[in-house]
């Protein structure tokens, strides 16, 4: 900048001082030259396009890179010079003699100077406000958006946008099933093929997230509801990062919410190779998360507040990106994404601690078997033996990594491509505490529940044994993808292509009391190893006339089950699949833009439909001849320009949706009998009505705000459903799906000046999700009574508020977090499993239709009148997160 003032300033000279130099011309014989050197006086070193001035004159010269600087034709006498230059103080140097035919040599050296203090200066860069190129629907959101919003993932950041209907940690994208949705890393699909499942990063580990709702194009494939795309962070080549600490307990195990303990840490800069950055980030939180659970645990105390130690959900993430930049059209980034969950879950049945009556007894077969007797919440005499059913149920140890390498080369200011590659390792394992199936406690089903002293059952709770399930599962996910992007004329041009290999185990026990039929323990009993290859290619074109844009392109998609399965129980063991998408955009002024799309989706069935218990007689068994699930969607929307802050979007949109994953009993040709399993043959349909209204930061405040009305029917909400009820006979019509809410409100807003202060709120509102009335007396149900009443509203309100301090330079804040403020008893699940079945009849749906209390209950006969009455169980399950209230401080430099 210096540089550049210093010729703004030469060039004024030159051009004020023309005279000058005609006079120089035309002066007479007695003239001379002044020559010198100007230099730092600290470290002697050269000044170069320092100004040196005649006082009293226009002349003058400026300094070279060495420093020299040369004034010729000057009259003879005598003189007074005036170097000057940004950044140090004026010099004058008087006294300089110049004589006739001579050149009088001057040396200067300038002291450095801080001419003045310049307030800070926040340069903003501002986000398009509206795409007239494409005809998606999406919600993008920046590191700095994410951040203000008070919500503690992704998930529930994502569920505030409008089409978008979060329950129970699932998405659904406009009416559709929960895992219709594709997670992708910087372009990059996340998702276990077995069985699917989104992905959660760290919060500071995100730059931008990109959510799309509709109007896919032809690139986007495996996905029938949308995509969320994540773009991680990236270092710059200056030191920075941020610290948190949150924490909602104060001081005593009696004055917390959850014990709940996070910490974030972000840090990104240059590394000693030039060109190359790197950016890490880890999160760890350890929370005893409602609903709590009577487990014991040990815990000790750090630094004399931080509780630490196991808790019921502890959950890390760990992510390290690397960034090289070899010339200005190369880039080469590699990242490493480590998580890892170990977390226990609450089952109702299995929630009471307390003393159990033990006794030794001999069997039919003149086996020694330990029995059960009385509860009791206290040790009556010396056979009673503590059992805490808590500790008897499965804990999870839940691991994912991913290795991430991509390319990116841009040939030419019209074309650029892409290579990425990607492995995933995704690994499960649930059991009760890490025992074989062999160790697990209880001889058969009612053990759990029965009393040998007194030959009676327990009503409800366990009293004995061992929950009777374990599994483990991992899977390992091999990708490469080529991406190419050029532009002709009014064309931009893009394909693609990519290559997936599948390798995933399985392995998982129920009730290891029995037998299967080849003798080996637990009844079913599931091990498989299977591996499958899948692959895709697109071309896309987006041409631009008149400013008219129309999109249209083409995928090819490309799935095999494998070799494993016998070809005589596959009739087609290659499937392949085209999908057109076609979309229009049209500017109708400078301030809206209309678009429209028709696409195509399929998306391949989880490989547990296709591959689990094929073996096996008990259970749903998967079906290698499933095909892709369908989804053919039309979508209208207009985005418009309020103001310079404020943009609106406004959607419309209509799916038909077949081909769904159901379960039935087909004939058995290898036996006489009928077996359950997976087939294609549920269908859906969706339609909505969608706002988005979002306004920038200015003046003290930003806001968004959505709202959706949207209509999910179905012949079912998920594939085992008609195996699930008593049907008196199956669903012919569509009914509205679990996760039918017609209309939905989320908000958000950001109040403050971000230097010293602010208040982050986000606010959520939907009606009421249907429900199936049953009545006591109910023995088959009606299709047409599926989800036909509804629950009521739901509402959260969550707000944090921000107090920002300046420290050693940097930003210190101190913050106050409070989730679900007004402290809403929000219904989240109706009826929570309970399994094993107990030996009296749950009756959740029936209390809640006939009482209109939530909460659970089951029917007994307590006052011996012949009519059994509600028992109220209080199952937390039922409720979602009551309020809580965290503090934490940050740090960020």
């Amino acid at each position: 900048m210096g540089r550049g003032i210093a010729c703004l300033v030469w060039v004024l000279v030159l051009a004020g001082g023309g005279a000058a130099v005609q006079a120089q011309l035309a002066a007479p014989a007695d003239v001379g030259d002044i020559a010198g050197l100007v230099r730092d006086a600290s470290s002697g070193k050269p000044l170069g396009y320092a100004n040196v001035l005649v006082e009293g004159t226009n002349w003058g010269a400026m300094t070279l890179d060495d420093g020299s600087f040369q004034i010729k034709n000057i009259p003879a006498g005598t003189y007074t010079l005036r170097v000057r230059m940004m950044g140090y103080g004026e010099q004058g140097v008087a006294g300089v003699v110049v004589t006739s035919g001579a050149t009088a040599r001057v040396t200067v050296s300038l002291e450095e100077k801080i001419v003045a203090t310049l307030a800070p200066m926040e340069v903003v860069g501002q986000k398009k406000k509206i795409d007239k190129q494409s005809t998606a629907v999406r919600h993008t959101k920046t590191s700095e958006e994410l951040g203000d919003l008070p919500v503690d993932d992704f998930t529930a950041a994502i569920g505030l946008n409008a089409g978008v209907v979060a329950r129970g940690g699932e998405l659904h994208f406009r009416g559709g099933r929960a895992g219709e949705v594709q997670f992708q890393v910087d372009g990059v699909p996340v998702r276990d093929p077995l069985v699917g499942g989104g992905l959660s990063l760290s919060m500071l580990a995100v730059e931008s997230s990109e959510v799309l709702l509709g109007g896919l194009d032809a690139k986007y494939g495996n996905a029938q509801s949308g995509v969320v795309n994540y773009r991680t962070k990236e270092g710059t080549e200056r030191l920075s990062g941020e610290v948190r600490y949150v924490t909602d307990d104060y001081g005593s195990p009696s004055n917390t919410f959850d014990n709940y303990d996070r910490i974030f840490v972000g840090l990104g800069g240059p590394t000693p190779i030039p060109n190359m950055t790197y950016y890490v980030s880890g999160e760890a939180t350890y929370q005893d998360n409602y609903p709590k659970t009577v487990e014991r645990r040990s815990r000790r105390k750090l630094l004399n507040f931080i509780s630490v130690g196991d808790r019921k959900n502890n959950h890390v993430k760990l992510q390290t990106k690397l960034a090289y930049k070899p010339g200005p059209n190369y880039k080469l980034t590699l990242e490493i994404i480590d998580q890892k969950t170990r977390l226990d879950n609450y089952y109702h049945m299995w929630s009471r601690a307390g003393y159990v009556q033990t006794f030794l007894d001999t069997t039919r077969t003149e086996e020694v078997e330990r029995r059960y007797g009385r509860w009791s919440p206290l040790p009556l005499d010396s056979t009673y033996v503590y059992y805490n059913a808590a500790e008897r149920t499965p804990n999870t140890l839940d691991t994912f990594r991913q290795y991430k390498l991509i390319f990116l080369h841009s040939l030419s200011a019209e074309a650029q491509y892409s290579l990425r590659f990607s492995k995933q390792e995704y690994f499960q394992d649930t059991r009760v505490q890490g025992k074989k199936e062999w160790e697990y406690e209880g001889q058969r089903e009612r053990d759990y529940w029965f009393n040998y002293t007194d030959f009676t059952s327990s009503d409800f709770f366990v009293v004995a044994g061992d929950y009777p399930y374990l599994s483990t599962r991992e899977t390992k996910v091999y990708q490469g993808l080529f991406d190419l992007t050029w532009r002709k004329g009014k064309h931009t041009f893009e394909a693609g292509a990519s290559g997936t290999y599948n390798d995933m185990r399985l392995f998982s026990v129920t009730r290891p009391y029995q037998n299967s039929p080849g003798g080996e323990i637990g009844y079913p009993r599931t091990i498989y190893h299977y591996y499958n290859p899948e692959g895709a290619a697109y071309i896309q074109d987006r041409w631009e006339h008149e400013g008219m844009v129309l999109n249209a392109g083409l995928r090819y998609d490309v799935f095999s089950v494998g070799d494993q399965v016998a070809l005589a129980e596959v009739s087609d063991p290659v499937k392949t699949q085209l999908s057109p998408r076609i979309g229009i955009g049209y500017p109708i002024s400078d301030r809206d833009v209309f678009s429209f799309h028709y696409g195509r989706l399929y998306q391949i069935p989880d490989r547990q439909y296709i591959f689990d218990n094929r073996d096996v007689y008990d259970g749903v068994r998967g079906n290698p001849n499933l095909s892709n699930e369908t989804t053919i969607q039309y979508q209208a929307a207009i985005q418009h320009l309020f103001s310079e802050l404020l943009v609106g979007q406004f959607s419309v949109y209509y799916k038909d949706i077949y081909g769904l994953i159901t379960a039935e009993q087909t004939q058995d040709w290898s036996s006489t009998g009928f077996i359950t399993t997976y087939v294609n043959k549920d269908y859906a349909s969706a339609k909505g009505f969608e706002v988005s209204l979002s306004r920038g930061f200015r003046n003290y405040m930003r806001w968004d705000l959505s709202y959706t009305y949207g209509v999910a029917m179905g012949v079912s909400s998920d594939p085992t459903a008609a195996v699930a009820r008593n049907f008196v006979y199956l669903p012919t019509g569509e009914q509205p799906l679990n996760w039918d809410v017609r209309h939905s409100v989320g908000a958000t807003l950001t109040v403050g000046d971000r230097r010293t202060w602010g208040v982050h709120m986000a606010w959520d509102f939907t009606t009421g999700v249907p429900y199936t009335p049953e009545q006591r007396n109910t023995r088959q149900l009606q299709p047409e009574d599926i989800n036909s009443r509804r629950m009521p509203s739901e509402t959260t309100l969550n707000v944090r508020a921000d107090k920002y301090y300046t420290l050693w330079g940097k930003q210190l804040s101190l913050f106050v977090d409070a989730r679900n403020l007004l402290d809403a008893r929000n219904i989240t699940s109706l009826a929570p499993g309970n399994w094993p079945a107990p030996p009296v009849q749950s009756a959740y749906v029936i209390y809640y239709t006939e009482t209109g209390r939530a909460g659970g209950a089951y029917l007994a006969d307590r006052n011996g009148d012949g009519v059994d009455e509600f028992i109220p169980l209080n199952d937390p399950r039922v409720f979602g997160d009551p309020r809580t209230i965290r503090v934490g401080v940050g740090f960020q430099f």
